[in-house]
């Protein structure tokens, strides 16, 4: 692979009844210009526990291998796939086992879109309601993983979208089985960054409800802020409506860098609430997901509201 490109695989878990959550990412960085660079990244959402934490450990290139079939990654003594994670960290460490559930991976682009320079940035979700058994470690913290729900993930690219809020649902509160993704991006052309677009995937009830295209989103709108969000839009017969919104306390900060090795600022929270409203087809629907869905803020500058941990 050749600069500049980065790739992300990552996986992340709900608890079932509480407000605690993990995030665990693989990420490789072939910059330009600058150095490459392989890291580990551990995350433990726990505010109304042992705190919020996270770790990067960065490793050299050299210490990783990333291959399409089957689907896997290793840096160092940390490997991931379709069914299991594991790592050896100083600091932190992990032994999951991952059940993926019978749903299709969730195609945020259209298939043309996968292999074109346009846009920049490539995501998919390979298992979209995968269940966790196991353990994680950070600091002095032990979590028992025990049939936590979550998602498998890959993101890849030549470079960062510029500007995004990013939201996945893996599981509503009263409907386990629907989920949601969805991002309001501003994307650029060289120097001119591009009005947002907002495309979503839902499937809820036997229905996948989805925008993917830039031309298919003028039937949608997006807005955000730290840390709300206000999305919808008409696809498939339906209207939808939703809101995404963390409280501070419930967000990461992690610094992240670019492929042209600029820095950017990312704001995660996994404890997240997620409201939906759903209408069409005969259909009339609200979907709740409370301190469980994910939140995530790209931008330029540093919020002072949430300190960097990572």
């Amino acid at each position: 692979m050749m600069p500049p490109y980065y790739e992300s695989r990552f996986i992340r878990a709900n608890h079932p009844r509480r407000a605690q959550a993990i995030w665990l990412r693989w990420t490789r960085l072939l910059p330009k210009p600058g150095d490459a660079v392989a890291d580990v990244w551990v995350m433990l959402f726990d505010p109304d526990g042992a705190g919020n934490r996270a770790l990067k450990v960065p490793h050299s290139l050299a210490d990783a291998d990333y291959l399409s079939d089957p689907w896997s990654a290793r840096i160092a003594d940390t490997e991931i796939d379709d069914v299991h994670a594991s790592a050896t960290l100083d600091g932190a460490s992990c032994d999951l086992a991952i059940t993926p559930g019978a749903e299709p991976p969730v195609k945020l682009l259209t298939d043309r879109s996968y292999t074109a320079k346009f846009p920049t940035a490539k995501t998919q979700v390979r298992h979209p309601l995968a269940r966790f058994d196991g353990t994680v470690t950070l600091g002095d913290t032990r979590v028992a993983v025990e049939s936590w729900t979550g998602s498998v993930n890959h993101n890849w690219g030549s470079k960062h979208t510029p500007a995004y809020a990013f939201g996945q649902v893996c599981g509503f509160d009263e409907h386990p089985t629907s989920s949601l993704e969805v991002v309001t991006a501003h994307a650029a052309v060289g120097p001119l960054r591009l009005p947002a677009a907002t495309l979503f995937v839902l499937r809820h009830a036997g229905w996948q409800v989805a925008v993917r295209s830039v031309l298919a989103a003028r039937h949608t709108r997006g807005a955000y802020a730290p840390f709300t969000w206000s999305f919808g839009g008409r696809a498939d017969g339906f209207e939808l409506h939703g809101q995404i919104r963390a409280e501070p306390g419930d967000v990461i900060g992690l610094t992240y860098t670019d492929t042209n090795s600029a820095t950017k600022y990312c704001y995660n929270s996994a404890l997240a609430d997620c409201r939906i409203t759903l209408s069409g087809n005969g259909l009339d629907a609200e979907l709740i997901a409370l301190r469980r869905a994910m939140f995530e803020i790209l931008t330029d500058r540093p919020h002072g509201g949430v300190p960097l941990l990572a």
